[in-house]
């Protein structure tokens, strides 16, 4: 830098021209005060009301090392190595798919609706683990499998679930060849796999398509449903009498998703709205 920052409000100034060269105003306030944070431990509101503070020569390097990565388009959450899931704390990195806020509202649902739930249930396509290890913090009681076929995803997987304490039997499978053998049958189902399709791919930032693992977001334009029909297929086959499949799904598929479920299998299949409005989950029933 030309100029020796000190002051915390000297910072916010500096790093946030710098973020607002690539991202709109309000979003690189945003990413301003969370870098900051990050760094200083911070709140938004203590470093608009202490904006006199002086930072250490550390945090600021960090803070305007962060601010550059940023702007470049890499993810906050890689350049942290975490992200925050349910309220715990998630690692990733690089590879690995980051949580998405409809991600967390399906698995809040999940957890609403199924209180003190304590049979098994299976997480297919678990990335960072994060659905996994969220249900089994909140079900103590109940077997908690998860399946992936990334090997990073799986190496972060682990470590996540060791570092949380979760319970959960992590599995190496790739569900388009093959469903894994070890797979129990269970009253419980929850998958977030691929659902991009290609074309919606250029409308999406760089920080998402220059940094993000491809094979964990994107589906081919003429087969968008090509996770979809072997995870309910597993549904088919696995799920008990009255157990439940949830699914996040591609807003512009929604139909066609839910048409895969066969009627005299399955009570109810129902689409359901994020809070953004979208057309983003399918809840369905088993015959029971």
């Amino acid at each position: 830098m030309a100029e020796k920052l000190q002051t915390i409000s000297e910072i916010r100034h500096y790093i946030s021209g710098i973020l607002r060269r690539d991202w709109p105003r309000e979003e690189a306030e945003a990413m301003t005060t969370a870098i900051i944070r990050e760094y200083t431990g911070m709140t938004g509101a203590r470093q608009l009301a202490f904006g006199d503070t002086v930072a250490n020569s550390d945090d600021e390097g960090k803070i305007t090392a962060a601010a550059l990565r940023a702007s470049a388009g890499e993810p906050l959450q890689y350049i942290f190595g975490y992200t925050t899931f349910c309220g715990h704390r998630i690692e990733v990195k690089p590879g690995v798919l980051i949580p998405r806020p409809e991600t967390e509202e399906m698995t809040l649902m999940i957890i609403n609706e199924n209180r003190n739930f304590s049979g098994t249930a299976a997480d297919l396509c678990t990335g960072s683990g994060c659905i996994a290890i969220s249900l089994s913090l909140a079900f103590p009681s109940a077997t908690i499998v998860a399946t992936e076929n990334s090997e990073t995803a799986l190496t972060v997987a682990s470590a996540n679930i060791a570092a949380t304490g979760a319970r959960v039997a992590l599995m190496k499978g790739d569900i388009l060849r093959q469903e894994p053998p070890d797979l129990p049958k269970g009253r419980l189902i929850v998958s977030n796999p691929p659902y991009v399709t290609e074309k919606e791919k250029r409308m999406m930032h760089l920080n998402v398509v220059g940094h993000e693992p491809h094979e964990a977001l994107f589906v081919p334009d003429e087969d968008p449903q090509k996770y979809y029909r072997p995870i309910i297929g597993m549904a088919d086959r696995l799920l008990l009498p009255g157990g439940i499949i949830w699914l996040e799904i591609n807003e512009s598929q929604a139909d066609r998703t839910a048409s895969l479920f066969m009627k005299n299998l399955y009570s109810e299949v129902k689409i359901i709205n994020d809070l953004r409005g979208k057309q983003r989950f399918i809840r369905a029933v088993k015959y029971g």
